[in-house]
């Protein structure tokens, strides 16, 4: 049997995002756990963020997927690479440089502009919170102030320049050329033991022997999406803010961590039915 790996995003899928609880969605994780199915954090979030989440949600020591795909934080799943810190694309240090002179052109405010009391008031998170935030390695995540033209103008700007700026819930995250998608193709890659790199096209992660379904609910989780066997969208209160195919993929009916739950629960259902199937 293929072995089931779920890759999810955090706010507005395994945590609501309007207070960042999880607990609707605590029963299901913990089934999932039973089953050793392993289930694997994608999100915007930065290294320190997300391993403080991870011993709150109890993937303590699991591999995850930090800063919208730059950063991979390597787990006990991997005993060669166990601890380390992957970045993918360019450095935060870079971002910034290029940022820079643009402030003259543009208006916006990053991360770096705003300081820890701007990512507060910006977010609602608490300070100690906000100062893990700031701590990342591979992306930088901005307020566009500016015309919705001035912003493809921009874009352009960053698109020469080798970088890339995607919409998140809340911020555009501008980062090097590497996507969720593609953070999820390489751990999925080592986790069916590859026969070769990840970055190689005639490799298809479908006839390895896993099963990767992939949560979001908001643009920048779609490269994730497409690449997953099952996608699984989560509504925002405004709509579903993903495209989901509508054969492969589960659409939860609530929002949040209620949603997640709800979607995990279709999704084991299918698998399930599926593994009953082959073996009648």
């Amino acid at each position: 049997m293929k072995r089931l790996i779920i890759f999810t995003d955090l706010d507005g899928c395994l945590l609501n995002k309007h207070d960042y609880d999880w607990s609707p969605a605590a029963p299901t994780l913990r089934l999932l756990q039973q089953r050793q199915i392993p289930v694997i954090m994608n999100s915007s979030k930065t290294v320190p963020e997300m391993q403080r989440l991870s011993k709150e949600l109890g993937l303590h020591g699991s591999t995850f997927i930090s800063e919208n795909g730059a950063v991979i934080c390597w787990g006990q799943e991997f005993k060669d690479l166990d601890g380390q810190i992957e970045v993918i694309g360019e450095h935060r240090d870079k971002i910034l440089s290029l940022l820079w002179p643009l402030k003259s052109q543009f208006r916006f405010r990053s991360f770096d502009d705003l300081g820890l009391a701007g990512v507060v008031k910006e977010t609602q998170l608490p300070e100690d919170r906000a100062r893990q935030a700031l701590q990342r390695q591979g992306t930088e995540p901005l307020l566009w102030d500016d015309t919705e033209q001035h912003r493809r103008q921009f874009e352009l700007i960053l698109q020469a320049s080798g970088l890339t700026m995607t919409k998140g819930g809340r911020f555009w995250h501008v980062a090097g050329q590497t996507t969720k998608g593609r953070a999820m193709q390489i751990v999925g890659m080592r986790w069916a033991k590859g026969r070769g790199s990840a970055e190689d096209s005639r490799l298809s992660l479908r006839d390895r022997e896993i099963i990767m379904a992939a949560v979001g609910d908001s643009p920048i989780d779609q490269s994730m999406l497409d690449q997953a066997d099952v996608p699984i969208g989560i509504p925002a209160a405004a709509g579903l803010g993903v495209q989901v195919d509508p054969v492969r993929g589960i659409i939860a009916t609530q929002t949040g961590s209620t949603g997640w739950a709800e979607a995990m629960i279709q999704l084991l259902a299918r698998i399930d039915g599926a593994a009953e199937s082959s073996s009648s």
